[in-house]
């Protein structure tokens, strides 16, 4: 299926991609228009664009919209929907403190990238990155007991086997 959003993806827009690449549409093929000066191709799903369905609506932002539409309820992904809220929402960038810092990356990744696509292609490393923190912090509570019994080095290991069991595009 084909997705269209606008050119120079920022916070929400590469984060969106990525929601819609690793949790709705693993074969989606993003497609970047220079709107409103170009059309949204009639053949391509929108996303992150003024007006659309897929968009900011009451204060929420795409990737929220999305996660709302799709019903995605993964845990690491609604933390990273806070993240992205508070990066994309000027008001709210205070409100998770690696917002600030988030908001800089992929400023830079846009504008650093030889184009969209590779854009997307880095700052899908990212996001696949906080999915995997956000992963990370759930199961150092869910195994705690096993972990204070190792050494640092075997709760890493640990640590990074499960959370390849858990996330299977990372």
């Amino acid at each position: 299926m084909k997705w269209v959003t606008r050119s120079f993806p920022h916070v929400d827009r590469t984060s969106s991609a990525w929601l819609i690449k690793r949790f709705i549409d693993p074969q989606a093929e993003f497609v970047f228009i220079n709107w409103p000066e170009e059309d949204i191709p009639a053949d391509a799903t929108p996303f992150d664009i003024k007006g659309v369905e897929l968009g900011h609506h009451n204060n929420k932002c795409t990737f929220e919209t999305i996660i709302k539409k799709y019903n995605i309820k993964d845990s690491a992904v609604l933390k990273i929907a806070e993240l992205v809220h508070a990066a994309d929402i000027e008001e709210d960038l205070d409100k998770v403190p690696e917002a600030r810092g988030v908001r800089a990356i992929i400023s830079g990744l846009r504008l650093a990238a030889k184009d969209d696509y590779e854009a997307l292609e880095l700052g899908f490393k990212i996001w696949d990155t906080l999915y995997a923190y956000y992963t990370y912090l759930e199961l150092i509570d869910k195994y705690q007991d096993e972990l204070t019994s190792m050494d640092r080095t075997q709760r890493l290991q640990f640590l990074r086997e499960k959370i390849r069991e858990y996330i299977a595009f990372v």
